[in-house]
């Protein structure tokens, strides 16, 4: 089943849709099996604060 008839949407929306979640790197697409959702970037705490001033 497809995004639009799941939801009952226009497969233009679909289409619109998952291209914002490919360039907000939230979906990969597989050629072949569809999109799936991306990975969280690993993070290494660089950009947290430590509470160390």
């Amino acid at each position: 089943m497809d995004l639009s008839t799941e939801f009952g949407i226009a497969a233009s929306t679909a289409q619109k849709a998952l291209a914002y979640l490919k360039a907000e790197g939230l979906v990969r697409p597989e050629v072949g099996l569809g999109s799936f959702v991306a990975k969280k970037p690993d993070t290494d705490g660089a950009d947290s604060c430590n509470g160390s001033d």
